[in-house]
């Protein structure tokens, strides 16, 4: 079985810099574009199953391609972003200027979180949760497509890298990039293999125009 993790496309909280955690506003303009040129890279059988987070903006990432595949969008909430608590609805300048030191810590090491967090250990279980579920879900030869949330993400890496704290912090995801992980020979948990990460096939130029690579 393939796992394609998708991060959002661009949202409202992105083009404006400000912390979202499961604040849910949507997409801005230009992520409902990139939604769109998303769905240009998959084309019928890449996809057997469509599996969202339950907020907005994965939603709205993951319209176009099941639309166009014509997949349902199954949503579960543990594929959220983590909750960054009294942090959401800031810019990260505010969030640099009032909470330096936590910033700097967690900038450092992405295991370190302030108390008003939702924890590293927390954050990580309930994605893997949510990763068990469409892998009890779905048969050996699924390729399903998992539209979900940078730091959701980036629990998924560290579990299956096997990285530390400052090493994780390194690691990105652009909008629309895939992270793939891949099932075999079975179907465990355990025996997931992350094959790549942040493959980026759409981009932004300054021309506006957006296209696959």
């Amino acid at each position: 079985m393939q796992l394609i993790l998708i991060r959002h496309a661009q949202s409202k909280g992105n083009k404006e810099n400000i912390v979202q955690g499961q604040t849910d506003e949507g997409l801005s303009s230009l992520g409902k574009e990139q939604a769109k040129e998303l769905q240009k890279y998959f084309q019928s059988g890449d996809i057997t199953a469509i599996y969202s987070s339950d907020l907005g903006r994965a939603i709205q990432t993951a319209m176009p391609t099941a639309q166009k595949l014509n997949l349902e969008i199954k949503t579960d909430a543990d594929l959220r972003e983590a909750h960054f608590g009294i942090w959401e609805g800031l810019t990260y300048n505010e969030v640099k200027e009032k909470y330096p030191e936590e910033y700097t810590k967690w900038h450092k090491n992405y295991y370190v979180r302030p108390c008003w967090f939702e924890s590293f250990e927390s954050h990580e279980k309930r994605v893997k949760r949510a990763i068990e579920k469409i892998l009890i879900e779905n048969d050996y030869n699924s390729k399903v497509a998992v539209f979900t949330h940078g730091g959701s993400i980036k629990t998924q890496i560290g579990s299956f890298r096997n990285l530390g704290g400052e090493e994780l912090a390194l690691f990105t995801n652009a909008n629309c990039s895939l992270t793939l992980i891949n099932f075999n020979p079975s179907v465990k948990y355990a025996d997931g293999e992350l094959i790549y990460y942040n493959k980026e096939v759409v981009f932004y130029k300054a021309s506006n125009k957006l296209k696959p690579f």
